[in-house]
């Protein structure tokens, strides 16, 4: 943050939760006095009720998430109150805005100058039908002077702000408020995915020099763009890796449990000469008797290679759309259960002409080994988000490179070592 941090909104236990398209799960951690936290309670379940991260069926997803609460809560042997959510709809809006005052004659800008521009600036221009998730301040102009990181204390006669503001219509969170109300839970903070996906994954190096985390997930994928230890934009394609198993189980008669199986197991975004040698045996669904077909593996990934490309393409023109940002597009994070796909990393090198590597979230003392380093990202970022004590204030900004002291520095320093 810019402006500091409140011991006093660190809490002795934390609970984060990750809604997704096809998976629910979350962790209980617990920050004792010694400063090293220690995962207590988690609980995982497919999801249910949920569609490109929205909800669409109430009572499936209220089921789904108060099994995995009551998992973790088991585990703790503890009540969970509020959680920290991921917010991981479609419709997510990454806007950026700027605006200026006047400044008092004689007196130098303060903190409230600052929240009063940029409290006034989100107040103006974003709808009332939005909720925003998040405000980062992506720099200050001081008397025409750009590139200003701190204001504070500096004397002028015109302050501007450059803000970068993630919203989402209120309807959608207002269905994620019902879900949660009817699991008897509150909200602590809401985190948009992509940006809790980049957490887990970039360095803070990455984050200054720029860098995007392309998250595959299974009902969309998203993009996160950083630049000078900032979040800059948020992007989303409609489309992840259901759409892929749901080609395959057409293309082959098959189940979608057989056809994700079949992805996950054998599938690869490139055809090689061997593929038509591989014999892959696919149950054909409907069929009483357990029939079953065998087909060359190639085939497989004929199905598999085009709908992987469209999305690819569409990440790439949502990059080519943000020509100001073309330094964070060449350096490419991959990250989420479609990361895993063989020959992802070349193919999205290939299609989005840059430097591509797989991002992991690292391993945490405890961490359950249901929850990998790539498919569980969004809820190992979230707790990052938490430990970090990252508030969602108009003047607030999560940067790397500032040191924290006290009980939540120690905190963030056994990040650093454990993560």
């Amino acid at each position: 943050m810019i402006f500091g941090y409140s011991r006093s909104k660190v809490k002795p236990y934390v609970t984060v939760l990750d809604i997704g398209t096809s998976k629910i799960c979350g962790l209980m951690v617990h920050v004792p006095t010694d400063d090293k936290p220690e995962i207590v309670g988690f609980g995982y379940a497919p999801a249910k009720g949920i569609k490109a991260g929205a909800i669409v069926d109430l009572d499936k997803a209220t089921e789904c998430v108060g099994s995995v609460l009551a998992q973790i809560e088991k585990q703790a042997d503890r009540q969970i109150d509020a959680v920290t959510v991921n917010i991981s709809s479609g419709q997510l809006k990454s806007t950026h805005l700027y605006q200026e005052m006047a400044i008092a004659d004689g007196h130098p800008i303060t903190a409230a100058d600052v929240k009063h521009l940029v409290d006034g600036m989100v107040a103006s221009c974003v709808s009332a039908d939005d909720e925003v998730i998040h405000t980062f301040p992506l720099g200050y102009v001081v008397d025409k002077e750009q590139g200003i990181t701190d204001p504070r204390g500096l004397y002028a006669a015109m302050l501007g702000a450059h803000v970068h503001v993630v919203t989402i219509p209120e309807t959608q969170l207002r269905n994620l408020v019902m879900v949660l109300d009817r699991c008897h839970v509150g909200i602590d903070k809401k985190v948009a995915t992509p940006y809790a996906s980049a957490l887990a994954v970039l360095s803070d190096e990455e984050k200054e020099i720029g860098a995007t985390v392309i998250d595959m997930g299974a009902g969309t994928t998203s993009l996160a763009l950083f630049l000078s230890g900032g979040l800059v934009h948020l992007g989303l394609v409609a489309r992840g890796g259901n759409a892929i198993t749901r080609d395959i189980a057409q293309g082959l008669s098959a189940s979608l449990a057989t056809a994700e199986r079949l992805k996950t197991l054998n599938g690869a975004a490139f055809l090689s000469p061997k593929d038509e040698l591989e014999r892959l045996i696919v149950p054909i669904i409907g069929e009483e008797d357990g029939s079953n077909i065998q087909i060359p593996r190639a085939d497989l990934i004929k199905i598999i290679v085009p709908r992987l490309e469209e999305i690819l393409e569409r990440v790439g023109r949502i990059l080519e759309e943000k020509e100001a940002f073309a330094v964070s597009a060449r350096r490419l994070v991959m990250c989420g259960g479609g990361s895993e796909l063989q020959g992802l990393k070349e193919k999205s090198a290939a299609l989005l002409n840059g430097n591509v590597r797989l991002g992991k979230a690292g391993v945490i003392k405890n961490l359950p080994n249901q929850f990998d380093s790539y498919t569980f990202v969004t809820c190992i970022g979230l707790l990052k988000y938490v430990l970090a004590s990252y508030q969602r204030m108009p003047v607030d900004r999560f940067d790397g490179q500032v040191r924290q002291k006290g009980r939540l520095g120690k905190v963030i320093q056994w990040l650093v070592k454990n993560f």
